[in-house]
């Protein structure tokens, strides 16, 4: 199998109409881990919610990778690493729900949270809430997540179009998020990756804005992640920036020989590139 190369980057903008930033992105060269929250709730509860993500997950997921352990296995069928990133969103979850039961200012406060785990040639997803992941192959889009909303949710069970005006009305009524309740169902998929692909993650800022073939195209008229990440960004404010955006893109190359021997120490011995 051939070894991989990523190049991962990832920005936040409070767009045009917001005065704060209530989204947050997390990414880790080293683990090759991306995130995406997008908090919500009264006063800033919303910035606590989506920081209390980024900083939970990785955190206790280096804590299970040094132990290593998945933690819980919640689905037998699923790598180790897939299982231990889900059982990080679990503790999430329970951080940000207790947090909010400490705090009334921060009572109802939630976040969305996808998260992104590339470990050799396979891309370990979990996800909550209607943040996105999609994939760039080969000239073609796919969104790999599903949306925890309740408009998308009627979608899928045939009662509504996604062209419906209700739908875009009301994609803002989650059905699932972290911290809203004690228990939360959390999508965890598995995927292989291959050389040229491309993984974007997203807050619903961006997907408001620009639909799957405009950021497509400019995904693909772009070289290098940070950029990609930027032109998306600008578009999206271009385009009206009506809410908060947040990009993280993963692009994934062929390793070079350097590269795989480097890949190769990291995940037989945990060493660590000096950054």
């Amino acid at each position: 199998m051939n070894r991989l190369a990523i190049k991962i980057a990832g920005l936040t903008d409070p767009g045009k109409s917001r005065s704060n930033n209530e989204d947050a992105v997390w990414i880790d060269p080293q683990a090759n881990l991306l995130i995406v929250a997008d908090g919500m709730g009264g006063h800033q509860a919303g910035e606590v919610a989506s920081g209390l993500a980024i900083k939970t997950i990785p955190d206790h997921l280096q804590q299970l990778v040094h132990k290593g352990t998945a933690g819980e296995v919640a689905d037998e069928r699923l790598s180790g690493e897939t299982n231990r990133l889900g059982f990080c969103f679990k503790i999430a979850n329970q951080m940000i729900f207790e947090a909010a039961k400490r705090y009334p200012e921060d009572h109802g406060m939630g976040t969305t949270c996808t998260a992104a785990l590339i470990t050799g040639g396979r891309l370990s997803l979990a996800h909550v809430g209607d943040s996105r992941c999609y994939l760039i192959r080969r000239g073609e889009i796919e969104q790999l997540t599903e949306d925890h909303s309740l408009v998308m949710e009627q979608v899928r069970h045939g009662l509504l179009s996604k062209d419906d005006e209700a739908v875009k009305r009301g994609q803002n009524i989650l059905t699932r998020s972290l911290g809203t309740s004690a228990e939360v169902k959390i999508d965890m998929q598995e995927y292989p990756l291959y050389p040229g692909d491309c993984l974007l993650l997203c807050s619903d800022g961006l997907e408001k804005e620009l639909t799957d073939d405009q950021i497509l195209e400019i995904v693909m008229k772009t070289s290098g992640p940070e950029d990609c990440a930027r032109n998306l960004i600008e578009a999206a404010n271009a385009a009206g920036g009506r809410d908060n955006i947040t990009v993280a893109v993963a692009q994934i190359e062929k390793a070079s020989l350097s590269e795989s021997i480097l890949s190769f120490m990291k995940t037989s011995f945990g060493w660590k590139a000096p950054s």
